[in-house]
């Protein structure tokens, strides 16, 4: 009997879109060996490097604030204040589980606009939340013993809500600010950043297991763990819910992600190429509207990656193709899949 694993590193489906012309990691004509794929993965990396940029500021106090504690059915909750940069701090929410079975505990980072909705919980109000029960990664995963930390994304903690607050008009005025700071950086320069910090605070905790950190994110967060974990190796598995792996599926041009230097016509490089980064790590992708058969596409090129490392089914993807978030059968074969990807026992969670 196949397991899970197994079964989602296949598309499962003969159509997968109309090509997407991306360009080949391994050149036409090259071996696919340990040694050309070294030589390949060092340009691959000095490339995104360039791509992303890097910030202006150097050191700064990284000594994280804790403004509250609080405690749940399922968890003990501590809100902090963390530095990202001189003069700029996130605000993150610290799960830390009430029926954590293992030792050393897994743990995850849950990038979002806020912590509340990955939490499910209401930080002002200290109650649940009904709205999107299958979005809240948070939740399920306390529940299954995991240490989260769930993130608040940059515009949020840079700006003022603008006046006229609609639509994108703060991620706009973010990075507008962003920007004009750190003129060589970029606006996923800094999500990625700042997720790598919550993954410090997370590595801070008493009785992590450094071998099972997971970022986990939707839509936006799902960008963020993805970009994060193509470099941040202490994250070992990702799980990113119709993010759009493809340029063409979203809106990566936007100043909040890579600008408009994907649109160049010199700039090849494209989902696949970080996915190539994460292997031989776990990563899974929960499809429904952004994402489509054509993101298999970015999926196949990588997997020559992970094929090298002998580790296919560590790559897959659930398409459930209902809408933009996740089913709850999506949920239950995604921590199912986690599971086995880290060897540890299913907790048979239900939505």
């Amino acid at each position: 009997m196949n397991s899970l694993s197994e079964e989602l590193s296949h598309p499962g489906v003969d159509d997968l879109g109309p090509p997407q012309n991306l360009a080949p990691l391994f050149p036409a004509g090259s071996e696919i060996s340990w040694e050309v794929w070294e030589n390949i993965r060092k340009i691959l990396l000095g490339r995104w490097q360039s791509a992303i940029g890097v910030p202006s500021f150097g050191e700064f106090d990284r000594s994280a604030e804790v403004v509250d504690t609080f405690e749940t059915q399922d968890f003990n909750g501590t809100i902090l204040l963390q530095p990202t940069g001189p003069g700029q701090r996130q605000k993150l929410l610290l799960m830390e589980p009430k029926n954590a079975q293992r030792s050393p505990r897994p743990g995850v980072v849950i990038p979002f606009y806020d912590p509340d909705r990955m939490a499910g919980f209401d930080l002002k109000t200290r109650t649940p939340i009904t709205d999107r029960p299958n979005t809240q990664f948070g939740r399920h995963l306390v529940q299954q013993g995991y240490v989260v930390v769930c993130t608040e994304a940059f515009p949020y903690n840079t700006v003022s809500k603008p006046e006229n607050g609609k639509g994108f008009a703060w991620w706009q005025a973010g990075a507008t600010q962003i920007l004009a700071e750190n003129p060589e950086w970029t606006g996923i320069g800094k999500l990625t950043w700042d997720t790598s910090r919550a993954v410090d605070l997370l590595l801070e905790q008493p009785d992590i297991d450094t071998e099972r950190i997971l970022a986990i994110g939707h839509s936006l967060g799902g960008k963020m763990a993805f970009y994060t974990a193509a470099f941040d190796e202490r994250i070992k598995a990702v799980i990113s819910s119709d993010f759009g792996i493809g340029w063409s599926f979203t809106n990566w041009e936007a100043p909040w992600y890579f600008g408009n230097q994907i649109k160049d016509e010199n700039f090849t490089l494209n989902g696949h190429h970080a996915l190539a980064l994460i292997a031989p790590r776990s990563f899974l992708l929960i499809a429904g509207e952004a994402d489509r058969p054509e993101s298999w596409q970015h999926i196949n090129e990588a997997r020559q990656v992970y094929r090298l490392h002998n580790r296919e089914t560590a790559v897959g993807c659930f398409m459930h193709m209902t809408g933009h978030d996740p089913t709850g059968e999506s949920m239950i074969a995604a921590y199912k899949w986690l599971a086995e990807q880290f060897e540890i026992e299913e907790k048979n969670w239900k939505p």
